[in-house]
């Protein structure tokens, strides 16, 4: 039973990722154009037009945000977030099992204020706006929401895999650093 839910959760956080590193794509590839203008127009442009540029300072910021805050999930779920393994390489068996659910708890509880406060701010920005771009003060504060629960839905599969045998404790869903290794 646990090992098809695993599965289909699995799925479906695979189609999230995917959706989550195009925006992230995206979002990386408008900032670097972003920023090439701003040094353009600081050091050529201006020299020829005024242009009104300030908009690509608040843009190259909240963007900034929303990459580090959309990433942490995906990091999160390949294994790719910094960690010291010095306790779970060193708990084999029951004790590693017990280390894992007292990190997972804490972790429950970090994302709990995470999603509450989270919700808390979006919903008190409701009437702001960006003072250049105009942004919606609720699609500017969102990010450290969103990324809660994204982290949440990672850590509730990779909770399931642990329970249904489908992975070890502290092993990622996602390859991590095998990339890299190979790589090499």
């Amino acid at each position: 039973m646990l090992k098809s839910v695993y599965a289909g959760l699995s799925k479906v956080s695979d189609i999230l990722q995917k959706i989550i590193e195009a925006v992230l794509a995206i979002l990386i590839a408008t900032s670097l154009f972003d920023l090439l203008f701003q040094i353009a127009y600081r050091f050529i442009i201006i020299k020829f037009v005024a242009l009104h540029a300030s908009f690509t300072e608040e843009y190259a910021r909240y963007a900034m945000i929303w990459i580090a805050y959309l990433g942490i999930a995906v990091c999160f779920k390949e294994g790719t977030m910094p960690t010291l393994n010095l306790l779970t390489d060193a708990f084999k068996g029951k004790a590693k099992y017990v280390l894992y659910a007292i990190t997972r708890i804490l972790m429950l509880m970090f994302l709990y204020v995470g999603i509450r406060y989270g919700f808390a701010q979006v919903l008190n920005m409701l009437n702001y706006r960006s003072p250049v771009m105009y942004i919606p003060g609720v699609f500017l504060y969102s990010a450290p929401f969103l990324a809660c629960v994204l982290l949440l839905f990672e850590m509730v599969i990779e909770i399931i895999g642990v329970i249904s045998g489908e992975l070890q404790p502290f092993e990622s869903r996602g390859k991590g650093d095998a990339d890299i290794v190979e790589a090499m």
